[in-house]
């Protein structure tokens, strides 16, 4: 499967972005490398701090301490990306000290040295040697688990909130509600929320774990709820430098840290996604809901969320047999296997009415309990536990349960 890696330039210079499009385009059939821009030294810092970089290429002139300082301050991100200086040769000649500079900046973390033009020879030994297609996380930090969907209505806030009340046995678990216009988390929770992430906006030059324990709900299953804002005028102050924040943070305090979105593709969304270890993409088996996720599965794709780190969930909201599109359409539809099929339970329904999380207190609810116990078994270890195999026979009753690869689990 082909990777996905994320490049940052901090560079004035649009001709270096198009030295690295030509790279981009050599090496599109081994990997798809996004490519970000920043001309600011403390976004660029900020972004590789707060989301994913895999490559970050600086451009250099004689002053080289700017990029000393910026290497200094990435050896303390949670996924430090690897640093390069691109240069032209010919600014640099008959400085004499720039020997004594190149070893400072290696001492630094400098990882590489990239004359100008970019050579794609230089370029690839660069991502072949500093990132293997197995490269192990750098540093011990809680895993980020994203639920999103391209609509309302399809049962994505309630499989968010059961998949973490699941993985409260497991360990410390956050349940961030960024469905900034409309959050349920903490009404599914049957909590009240007074603190919201709008309070963590407000105090974000001075946030840290204390700050975020203090301004969640707790549930009595061990989950901590950071609620959405109360309002729309609240929400208005969460931006994807707030949310990219609050999870960086989060995650250094918590095990698990699991975030509810809001059904649109925005700034906001894109930031949680590329923070993300692995995003459940929810749907369920109305026509146009399976259109409308074809669509972001395949925007999805051109932002660069890789797929080993997304997983297809079928929501089923009918009960009656025939209702709805079936699973095997659904898949075709969408050009892709279902990972995960949920079959409705009208029990869940009443669980929401009444703030009782049914992972919570009502056992594993037959069917709909394992398919819930799969999906936080995915949450947790990232394997692909319950690709579904659609059959006629897992159709026939109206009320999907499929079968299941790797199935190891006794039935209670």
């Amino acid at each position: 499967m082909q990777r996905t890696i994320q490049i940052l330039l901090l560079t004035r210079d649009p001709g270096l972005e198009a030295e690295l499009a030509a790279f981009a385009a050599e090496m599109s059939d081994e990997a798809r490398l996004v490519v970000h821009v920043e001309e600011d030294d403390r976004r660029a810092v900020s972004r590789a701090m707060e989301r994913r970089v895999d490559l970050l290429i600086v451009e250099l002139d004689q002053d080289v301490a700017p990029l000393a300082r910026i290497a200094a301050e990435l050896r303390q991100a949670d996924h430090p990306p690897i640093i390069a200086a691109a240069y032209r040769p010919l600014s640099l000649d008959g400085d004499d000290a720039m020997s004594t500079r190149f070893v400072e900046l290696l001492r630094s973390g400098v990882k590489d040295f990239l004359s100008r033009p970019l050579s794609i020879v230089d370029l690839r030994a660069l991502v072949e040697r500093e990132l293997p297609e197995h490269t192990p996380s750098r540093q011990a930090v809680g895993r980020v688990v994203s639920f999103v969907g391209s609509k309302g209505g399809v049962g994505k806030s309630t499989l968010a909130v059961n998949t973490a009340v699941g993985l409260a046995r497991e360990g410390s678990v956050l349940i961030i509600d960024a469905s900034l216009q409309h959050g349920v988390a903490a009404d599914l929770l049957g909590l009240s929320a007074p603190s919201s992430i709008a309070d963590a906006a407000r105090e974000v030059d001075r946030l840290d774990a204390r700050l975020i324990s203090n301004l969640t709900a707790q549930h009595a299953s061990g989950v901590s709820v950071l609620a959405a804002p109360a309002n729309a005028i609240d929400a208005a102050a969460v931006d994807e430098g707030i949310m990219s924040r609050v999870i960086a943070v989060a995650r250094r305090a918590y095990d698990f840290v699991v975030v509810d979105t809001f059904p649109l593709l925005d700034s906001v969304t894109l930031a949680i996604l590329d923070m993300s270890d692995l995003s459940f993409v929810v749907l369920n088996d109305s026509a146009p809901t399976v259109n409308g996720t074809a669509e972001l599965l395949t925007v999805l794709d051109r932002v660069g969320l890789d797929r080993t780190r997304c997983r297809v969930v079928l929501n089923k909201t009918h009960s009656g047999r025939g209702v709805g599109v079936s699973p095997s359409d659904v898949a075709t539809r969408l050009d892709r296997p279902l990972d995960h099929i949920v079959p409705f339970s009208g029990a869940v329904l009443a669980a929401a009415n009444t703030g009782k999380p049914p992972t919570a207190g009502m056992g594993r609810l037959g069917r709909w309990g394992r398919a819930l116990a799969n999906i936080a078994r995915a949450a947790s270890s990232g394997a692909v536990v319950s690709r579904a195999v659609i059959t006629e026979e897992s159709d026939s009753e109206g009320l999907l349960e499929p079968a299941v690869l790797a199935e190891t689990e006794n039935e209670a």
